[in-house]
């Protein structure tokens, strides 16, 4: 098994019979979905429970993917899935404490004001409404293009769009409310 292989030919030839090119697409996808899952639910065994999930179903549901060059939207797409029916569960928690592998370390000294500017903006995400969460988490800490956004969504590109806006929008807003006034 060649690491340089495309998402396209491990599809491929999981859909062939080999089982273990499904391992490497979990090896090349695993951290960065957790970590969205984590940012998103702020619930670490929410996170590795959905994540579980989210490659259990791709790969049960394999030969339904169309496009195998969009494996990682469509795996994306499964486990934003998967958040909304936990979502629709009497209680999702939400813990401001949450911290995703790497998010939140600073090389050398951290400076307290940068440390409280990451806590306030965690914080100020964490309080968005589900569906702008999913967009500036999907944009901002995972480099999604918006015609892939739309796909994991399942929403249109100008809805994706407009979430995000209204998104950053709303962080503004909190950081003014959190900006000391000025003295005159």
């Amino acid at each position: 098994m060649k690491p340089t292989e495309t998402d396209r030919q491990l599809v491929e030839r999981v859909l062939d019979g080999n089982a273990e090119a499904f391992n490497l697409l979990v090896w090349r996808w695993q951290r960065q979905l957790f970590n969205f899952l984590l940012r998103f639910t702020g619930n670490r065994e929410l996170a590795q429970d959905i994540c579980q999930e989210a490659f259990l179903q791709s790969y049960v549901r394999l030969k339904d993917l169309r496009d195998k060059e969009k494996f990682v939207s469509w795996l994306f797409r499964i486990a934003v899935n998967l958040c909304r029916s936990e979502q629709r569960r009497p209680t999702l928690p939400m813990q401001d404490a949450a911290e995703p592998d790497g998010i939140g370390q600073m090389p050398g000294q951290i400076r307290s004001d940068a440390r409280e500017m990451q806590l306030t903006l965690r914080c100020l995400i964490a309080r968005l409404d589900p569906e702008l969460r999913k967009v500036v988490l999907l944009r901002v800490f995972h480099g999604f293009q918006f015609d892939e956004m739309a796909i994991i969504l399942d929403s249109p590109v100008s809805t994706v769009k407009s979430r995000l806006y209204r998104a950053f929008e709303e962080i503004r807003a909190g950081l003014e409310r959190q900006r000391p006034p000025s003295a005159s």
